[in-house]
């Protein structure tokens, strides 16, 4: 019992390709024949402008993509898709056997699936093959150009199917940009602060420095590694949207053509304001021999420090502005 789709393209960190949904959605369509980019599929889902911040403790699935159906749905329509979720509702071997038998009939016909829960980190990868009873993948932890085994059962799947029409270019660029201006204006999301309004939450929180000195060292750890992990989501959000931005003018005309053009300048200086700031949010694994590796420049502390919050808050209000300027403008489009 072997079936292995060869030559889906890897994943892996460091790549611009930090949402592991869309980065994973990318890999699958690319070896479906789509021509599609990551940075196409976080814009017209409207991904590339997203924004959450869980409350009132801190998530790492903030940054998730996919944690409701809004960018998945919108990226599949835009591509000519439909897709589905899957997900194991119950433990037990019975549960497992039916999505195996997905797995399946999935890669049986030439189709590769998204999962979550493939590795011991729940990151999305890509289901590639089976062989007996191992599920073979793409994950954004392979060591080399090799599939991978899961190292676990995937717990959420996402399958794809295609469909006989897409809309144009031009309509799909103008509904990314709807949607994207629609969900920004949201202030909350189930758990999670949203669009301009997850800034405040964030800045909020970074300025409550007496909830940080109640923290156990555990405790702190965690929020420093959440804290780095949603800039740097965020950073790899507002660089595909600027790219998407900049392809998408030449697809519009008139009016709208000079508003994207617009955007897309404002939307870079967000783009260069995070990158200035990064030294403010570091993570805990970029730490070594005392100090402190950053995109932007190496720190000398092996700390996530008082100032560095500080720092942080202050940089995220410069940011929270010229995203409302940013956002502003794309509200024109008609």
């Amino acid at each position: 019992m072997k079936k292995i789709l060869k030559n889906v393209p890897p994943l892996g960190w460091g790549k611009n390709i930090e949402c592991t949904f869309f980065g994973s959605l990318n890999s699958a369509l690319q070896f479906l024949g789509e021509p599609v980019n990551y940075a196409y599929l976080m814009g017209v889902s409207a991904a590339a402008f997203r924004l959450k911040f869980h409350q009132p403790e801190w998530c790492a699935s903030s940054p998730d993509a996919a944690l409701d159906g809004t960018y998945p749905e919108a990226a599949m329509k835009a591509v000519g898709y439909e897709g589905e979720f899957i997900v194991r509702m119950i433990p037990g071997q019975k549960a497992i056997e039916k999505m195996f038998q997905i797995i399946k009939e999935e890669i049986d016909s030439g189709k590769p699936l998204l999962a979550i829960g493939l590795t011991r980190f729940p990151d999305w990868g890509v289901i590639v093959g089976y062989e007996g009873e191992n599920i073979l993948c793409r994950t954004y932890y392979d060591e080399d150009e090799e599939y991978s085994v899961a190292e676990e059962f995937p717990w959420i799947m996402f399958r794809m199917k295609k469909k006989e029409e897409k809309p144009s270019t031009e309509e799909n660029i103008i509904n990314s940009i709807k949607l994207a201006v629609d969900i920004v204006n949201i202030p909350s999301i189930d758990h999670y602060a949203n669009g301009i309004a997850a800034y405040d939450a964030w800045i909020k929180d970074l300025e409550n420095e007496e909830a940080f000195r109640k923290m156990n060292q555990r405790e702190l750890f965690i929020h420093w590694h959440i804290n780095g992990w949603i800039y740097d989501s965020l950073y790899d959000a507002r660089n595909a949207a600027v790219n998407y931005l900049r392809k998408a003018t030449k697809e519009l005309k008139g009016r709208n053509k000079e508003i994207l053009k617009e955007a897309a300048k404002k939307f870079e200086k967000v783009r260069a304001e995070l990158f200035e700031n990064w030294i403010y949010f570091t993570m805990p694994h970029w730490v070594k021999k005392g100090k402190t590796w950053t995109p932007k420049a190496v720190i000398n502390t092996d700390k996530w420090t008082t100032e560095m919050r500080k720092n942080g808050a202050e940089a995220l209000k410069n940011i929270k502005i010229l995203e409302k300027k940013a956002f502003e403008t794309l509200e024109k489009i008609k």
